[in-house]
């Protein structure tokens, strides 16, 4: 009997071992896909026509699995070297993990299409272009350089993401997200400019650097409103860069 019984401890011993073993793998294999990056396929037409609805489509992965619960999908568009007039539309899950949204273009002209994705903790923004209308071939090809300096347009992206709803007397989690060049940009100095309309006195927020090119901060909103939040980012004498978002405080 004492022989059968130390070959069972034995075997329980071997069971167990082997239980563990797998169970590591297992978390390690959990681990693997919480790493595993999201991926944003913009589907934007080469052309289109002056006053023509233009279908927008966003299709986003994360390893072989389809992405239904992005937190954030907007598609940022502007006229070539005027991103400073750029507009944002929000998108909507179709299915599939395809995010849709539309445009009407008013004016002839190289237009910039760039999709912001922000899902499970991770932030991508691919971008493509659309030529609208009648285009001569050197504006074009220009449209598709780099350019950094006089009246060109900017090579930086800069995306604010904020919380869904903010609160009065409450702190507001913010951060930014900033690109050069389609890297992101590290070492850089970001700053919010918040204020109202009318009003004289500005707030300032030095953000805190965490991951590569991602900033963050927080600001409570003293009382109910519409404030303006001008995002600033500068790095040596070579870069300063800003835009603006509105954020609606309840």
């Amino acid at each position: 009997m004492k022989k059968i019984s130390i070959f069972m401890l034995v075997g329980f011993l071997a069971l167990f071992i082997a239980a563990c073993g797998n169970s590591k793998e297992d978390n390690g294999a959990k681990d693997d896909e919480k790493l595993e990056p999201i991926e944003a396929k913009l589907d934007v037409p080469d052309k289109g026509e002056k006053d023509q609805t233009i279908a927008l489509s966003t299709k986003v992965t994360q390893g072989d699995e389809n992405v239904e619960d992005a937190g954030e999908v907007k598609y940022e568009i502007w006229k070539n070297d005027h991103k400073e007039e750029s507009e944002m539309i929000e998108a909507k899950h179709d299915k599939s993990g395809v995010y849709k949204a539309e445009k009407k273009f008013e004016e002839e002209g190289m237009y910039t299409v760039q999709v912001h994705v922000t899902a499970r903790d991770m932030h991508t923004m691919p971008k493509s272009e659309i030529a609208i209308g009648e285009v001569e071939a050197g504006e074009h090809e220009e449209a598709g350089e780099d350019h950094q300096h006089g009246d060109h347009e900017s090579t930086m992206s800069i995306h604010l993401m904020k919380p869904e709803s903010v609160t009065a007397g409450e702190e507001a989690e913010m951060m930014v997200h900033v690109e050069n060049e389609e890297a992101a940009l590290e070492d850089a100095k970001v700053r919010f400019e918040i204020y109202q309309d009318g009003q004289e006195k500005h707030e300032w927020v030095d953000l805190t650097p965490g991951e590569v090119g991602k900033y963050s901060g927080s600001y409570t909103f003293p009382e109910k409103g519409t404030y303006n939040v001008q995002v600033h980012v500068t790095k040596g004498e070579e870069i300063h860069e800003h835009t603006m978002e509105t954020v609606e405080v309840q």
